[in-house]
């Protein structure tokens, strides 16, 4: 039977994985690795077990294995981060000296002073609740290594500071080749730049996420090139069913990518908008690629 602590931490998760966690062999295990993981890496912090496991688990996703599921997650970083949010003195000594002090090698070139101002900014961005919402940094999943997701934010706020102050920092100067790169849309190229290992990271996660027809369908299609007549024979189905099929295939596979860079990038809903519109216009050759390997 359970324990307390694993009904807990079940009650806590989205309901539609809940019957996927439950099922799953060892979870219980699982959730005193975690917590064993997270008291290890950080134990001047003092962390509050039940409140943490509430935490994480109300971060999950909605859908997906499992096991990949729960052997994504940071622990230690979804702890330091979950402790940060409580207002933990140590937790926050510990955050600026773990990952605040990283973003003078993000921006190489930069002067420390605009280092130092960014770093600043990165700090009243992440830990400062705004309207009563909680800060930033709860929203943070341990889906993907905590420097990388306040990497993302921090060049965001870079990018915003140089387009704030266009004739003290053009962009165009500081980011010279990447406009020509991505045609007339400087922002797609910007992102292309920064994010792309996320990205790929994002949609491998996702892709692991779709079910088995799904994939089939999709590496089928992209991978091996067959057309829909093609497939159509294969799978004894009409060919508008089959087109229906690969469209849904892709429609949630984009969904799901989206579900993913929120949880690793931490970016707001419009920066987001670009980043699909970037997945969008390089579906076919992601597809190509990641459903080779």
């Amino acid at each position: 039977m359970p324990s307390e602590q694993t009904e807990f931490f079940l009650s806590r998760a989205p309901r539609a994985l809940v019957p996927a966690l439950r099922s799953h062999p060892g979870l219980e295990q699982v959730l005193q690795e975690l917590v064993r993981a997270a008291r290890e890496a950080w134990p001047e912090v003092g962390l509050e077990v039940e409140a943490f496991l509430a935490h994480a688990a109300e971060r999950l996703p909605a859908t997906g294995d499992a096991g990949a599921v729960l052997a994504s997650l940071c622990a230690e970083d979804l702890a330091l981060a979950f402790t940060c949010t409580r207002g933990n003195a140590r937790a926050l000594q510990t955050f600026d000296a773990h990952v605040l002090s990283q973003v003078g090698t993000w921006l190489p070139g930069e002067a420390p002073s605009q280092v130092d101002e960014l770093r600043q900014l990165l700090r009243q961005r992440l830990l400062v609740p705004v309207g009563g919402a909680p800060p930033k940094l709860a929203s943070y999943s341990g889906r993907a290594p905590l420097a990388q997701w306040v990497r993302a934010v921090a060049l965001r706020l870079h990018i915003d500071q140089q387009r704030a102050a266009p004739r003290e920092q053009p962009v165009g100067e500081r980011l010279p080749g990447l406009a020509e790169r991505l045609g007339a849309d400087p922002e797609l190229a910007f992102i292309r730049e920064r994010h792309q290992e996320d990205f790929r990271g994002a949609f491998r996660a996702a892709l692991g996420r779709l079910d088995t027809r799904e994939r089939n369908l999709l590496r089928l299609h992209h991978v091996h090139g067959l057309s829909m007549d093609a497939m159509a024979a294969t799978t004894q189905a009409p060919r508008s069913t089959v087109a229906r099929w690969i469209a849904r295939a892709r429609e949630r596979l984009l969904a799901l990518t989206r579900e993913e860079l929120t949880a690793r990038l931490g970016l707001t809903t419009d920066e987001l908008d670009s980043l699909l519109r970037l997945v969008r216009s390089e579906l076919d050759i992601s597809l190509r690629q990641l459903l080779a390997d």
